[in-house]
């Protein structure tokens, strides 16, 4: 079976399939508005409609054909994503001059992106109109039997989750994992699945992974999610959206506007759609990395390197509790591959990097200005790289500054242009947004790091990655999760040091080394500059520097297999390559085990891991803690509200600036103080309090006995006005 990407379809045919998109969206709202709803429909067309098309259009628009299958499906969810965030921005400034006090409806919604639609459908066809010559897409290949193996993994994730939440069991789960790591060392072993199948399993790997946490429970779980999850159900109970509200999170349009517009235009809950879409649209980040890396190596590399990243327990643990960084990531991933690939013409790839430039700033403020950041160290890296002598850098400043044809600014995919523009954009747009309480937040972080640099420097109490580095774990096993991980590191040190070596036959792009070497500096700053990396978190700070260093993970490891074969007396060539890559493929999937809580559910430890053990303590909320949260957050009162660590984040999800959370240390509350008590603490008197131990593998918040004096005062002199026998309020 053959079929043609959209964008690359003769004009008559596109414009066919798009309109009748188009009108099947429209329907499922009519039939939805009469009363006859038609279950699952309209929320997939909906998807469809909002995901790829206006994607699609835009890529007509600027005459961008032939790309790749990746490629293609990666632009054209960026677009969309950016072309959703923007329009809503645009209805938001604009209708209120006109009249509209509540801009951001479901009928606004409809009306504004059909219209921009069609009219996107106009300049296309002006534009476009004498394009024929379609990408072909062989889907014969989903026939055989290593794709429906491999297809058939995300349905045992999904039947996992369900028999988990309902039944208690995770036998499902840990069969799906088990299987995601032999993938790993199927396709290291060059067994079953061929190459051209390797994009479609890190597709298949990644959503999996996600799926199996994100879909636990019915409520959402999580420290950032329940606050991003309030700004974005304020936009939509209000049809409006308050920038001037001083919060960082309402500076994103990530949370304010993508989020919304899902949750009206597909007819789905808000939860539901942190849920499925936004950790559907983040599954698409590994994809794109395995396309940058299998430019700059080749394919199996490509793959162990997005193997590499999507193990990292940061990805599939801690990123589906931050709504807005995955929406930025996908932008950073974009970014990247625009730097990488050659075949845009230089103007339209300009116009692409404006667009996922300021999309990302408006998704994601500390990504935002990592990548800032790092573009202002790009060009002295560069520089210096191609430059080896003094002679040489006068020829280079005076080509600079008398326009050669040769200029080293022309030769890059990344301009000095772009560099000022996003730079000017981002500062601007924190400046104003949310009465600048990005900008100041920043201010207040760097006063912090430049007043504690020589006091605290590589101080373990300040430097939260030496912190974790140092850390003492508690068993054997924990032991042995931290030695991969430290040995996943030394492979990266020794991959950036031995990456130009003769036996490693992969020439990286300058730029693409450049960043490389600015990501490590970032690396060794948490670890060394005090209230960094815990500015961010130092488990982020280290994801984020994988967009860039996971594929010199692999090639330290082959060049460290090679030189411990060496000191046997081995000769060294293409076949001990193959047999490293063989080893390294193991390594990772023992290393997915370890991350995921497998090996230790299996030896009976706790596995710190909502899809494997109820009984862990998390950010995860039973459905009676949900309520008596959801009913507290409805009385309207100022009053300040009591919690432990975790019962703080719920309430966050309900109302903002009235939470508190308790410690060891309290003997008494304000007056008029209200107490939410969770089932833990109620069955054993115990409260969960902010830690910064948070330990690389699986992530861990300290657990504390509720003082006993504090304790019984509560329950004694207090007045208990609500219990609903999982969940307690005191007032």
């Amino acid at each position: 079976m053959k079929i043609c990407m959209i964008s690359d379809l003769s004009w008559p045919r596109a414009l066919k399939a798009i309109l009748a998109i188009q009108c099947a969206m429209w329907i499922t709202i009519a039939l939805d508005a009469i009363g006859f709803k038609i279950p699952i429909i309209r929320q997939f067309i909906g998807f469809i409609y909002l995901t790829f098309v206006p994607g699609i259009l835009i890529l007509r628009v600027l005459k961008i054909h032939q790309l790749g299958n990746i490629e293609t499906i990666l632009y054209t969810v960026g677009l969309s994503i950016a072309f959703l965030m923007f329009s809503g921005l645009f209805m938001n400034t604009v209708y209120p001059f006109f009249g509209i006090s509540k801009p951001l409806t479901n009928l606004s919604f409809i009306i504004t992106i059909s219209i921009i639609v069609l009219v996107l459908c106009i300049l296309s066809y002006v534009r476009d109109k004498d394009f024929s010559n379609p990408t072909i897409i062989n889907f014969e290949n989903l026939l055989s039997l290593p794709a429906l193996f491999l297809l058939l993994i995300p349905f045992l994730s999904i039947f996992g989750t369900y028999l988990f939440n309902f039944y208690n069991i995770n036998l499902v789960i840990m069969v799906l994992l088990a299987i995601v790591a032999m993938v790993c060392i199927l396709i290291g072993l060059d067994i079953f699945i061929p190459k051209k199948l390797y994009s479609l399993a890190v597709f298949i790997v990644s959503i999996s992974l996600l799926y199996h946490r994100t879909l636990i429970s019915m409520h959402l779980w999580g420290p950032d999610i329940q606050i991003e999850y309030y700004f974005a159900n304020l936009v939509k109970i209000d049809s409006f959206w308050n920038s001037g509200i001083p919060n960082n999170y309402n500076a994103m349009l990530s949370i304010t506007m993508l989020g919304p517009i899902y949750s009206h235009m597909c007819n789905l809950s808000l939860i539901w759609v942190y849920k499925i879409i936004y950790p559907f649209l983040f599954s698409l980040v590994p994809l794109g990395l395995y396309r940058v890396f299998q430019k700059e190596t080749d394919d199996k590399i490509a793959f162990l390197s997005s193997f590499f990243f999507m193990s990292v327990p940061v990805f599939f643990g801690e990123m589906i509790q931050l709504a807005r960084q995955q929406i930025a990531e996908i932008f950073l991933v974009l970014l990247i591959l625009l730097m990488v690939d050659k075949r845009i013409p230089k103007s339209k790839s300009s116009i692409l990097f404006i667009i996922f430039g300021f999309s990302l700033t408006v998704s994601h403020y500390g990504l935002s200005y990592i990548y800032m950041f790092s573009l202002f160290l790009l060009y002295p890296i560069l520089f210096f790289m191609e430059n080896q002598s003094i002679q040489e850098i006068k020829d280079r400043l005076y080509s600079r500054f008398s326009n050669s044809r040769n200029n080293i600014l022309e030769e890059r995919n990344i301009t000095l242009r772009f560099i000022l523009l996003f730079t000017v954009f981002t500062l601007t747009w924190y400046r104003y947004a949310s009465s600048s309480s990005i900008f100041y937040s920043f201010e207040r972080i760097s006063d912090k790091i430049a007043s504690t640099l020589f006091i605290l420097f590589l101080n373990p109490e300040a430097v939260q990655g030496l912190k974790l580095i140092l850390l003492k774990m508690n068993t054997p096993i924990e032991e042995a999760a931290k030695i991969l991980h430290l040995l996943s590191q030394f492979f990266i040190v020794v991959g950036i040091l031995t990456s130009s070596h003769k036996e490693i036959n992969f020439k990286f792009g300058k730029e693409y080394k450049a960043f490389a070497l600015v990501n490590l500096a970032w690396c060794l700053a948490g670890i060394a500059i005090p209230n960094f990396a815990s500015s961010l978190n130092a488990t982020r700070v280290y994801q984020i520097t994988l967009f860039f260093l996971a594929p010199f993970c692999i090639i330290g490891g082959i060049v460290t297999f090679n030189r411990i074969k060496k000191l046997f007396g081995k000769r060294l060539g293409e076949e001990n390559v193959k047999c490293s890559l063989k080893l390294l493929s193991i390594f990772f999937a023992i290393f997915l085990l370890f991350n995921s809580g497998f090996i230790f559910k299996v030896a009976k430890e706790n596995p710190r891991s909502i899809s494997l053990d109820k009984t862990t303590d998390s950010l995860m909320f039973n459905d009676k803690e949900y309520d008596a949260a959801k009913w507290l957050s409805g009385k309207t009162t100022s009053n300040l509200i009591y919690a432990d660590y975790f019962g703080f984040k719920l309430l966050n999800e309900f109302s903002l600036g009235r939470n508190r959370y308790f410690f060891l240390e309290m003997e008494k509350l304000p007056s008029g103080a209200y107490v939410y008590f969770r089932s833990i603490n109620l069955n054993g008197s115990m409260i969960m309090r902010k830690s910064y131990d948070v330990r690389l593998s699986r992530g861990h918040l300290s657990v504390d006995f509720l003082n006993s004096t504090f304790y019984e005062y509560l329950i004694t002199k207090k007045n208990l006005i609500y219990n609903n026998g999982g969940s307690n309020i005191y007032h």
